[in-house]
């Protein structure tokens, strides 16, 4: 095994837009290196903005929010999560799922991992959620503006979605539990 070190420093590349309808910048894929299974980017969400219905054929997903108040949507009845700054959502490839900005006017920031060499390329529209998105969206950007959500965005939390299938993160989450979806609140000051 060779020890040289190979280092590429590159710039952030410009945000565009994804089949998502979500702004993407992507670090870290097939066009820079080998990623060898793990690929990341950045995703800016502008005030009020929230991306399309959408699966990741064969990816799960590792999302950060470093920046912002966000909730995602997820599952075919599109179960509202909230994720304060801090917080981490893992969501299994083939659930349906989108993420919003919930204040209207404050860009959010986040970091997005995948398994998807190529970073983006797995993406499938669900334009048959449309209707129920722009009710949910429009639901929880209301509520969030009138203050019934700020006890639920006070820490970060850690929320993992799985598809069910019985693989050893699923017998983990499921064990004495029902169902797959979990949330795990984080504690607020981490001990030095």
């Amino acid at each position: 095994m060779s020890t040289e070190l190979h280092i590429q420093t590159l710039d952030i590349p410009q945000f565009a837009f994804g089949a998502q309808q979500q702004k993407l910048a992507p670090l870290v894929h097939n066009g820079v290196i080998n990623p060898r299974g793990l690929t990341c980017g950045l995703v800016r969400m502008e005030g009020a903005h929230h991306a399309v219905a959408h699966i990741h054929r064969r990816s799960p997903i590792l999302v950060y929010v470093h920046e912002g108040m966000i909730a995602s949507l997820v599952g075919e009845e599109l179960k509202p999560l909230l994720h304060a700054p801090g917080s981490v959502i893992w969501i299994d490839a083939r659930v349906p799922h989108l993420g919003l900005n919930l204040d209207a006017v404050t860009p959010a920031a986040l970091l997005e991992a995948r398994t998807d060499p190529f970073f983006n390329r797995d993406v499938k529209r669900r334009p048959e959620l449309d209707a129920l998105v722009a009710d949910r969206v429009a639901d929880l950007q209301r509520r969030y503006a009138a203050g019934e959500l700020n006890d639920q965005l006070t820490k970060p939390s850690v929320h993992i979605v799985s598809c069910g299938r019985r693989d050893r993160l699923g017998r983990f989450l499921a064990a004495g539990r029902r169902g797959t979806l979990r949330r795990v609140d984080l504690p607020t000051q981490v001990a030095a």
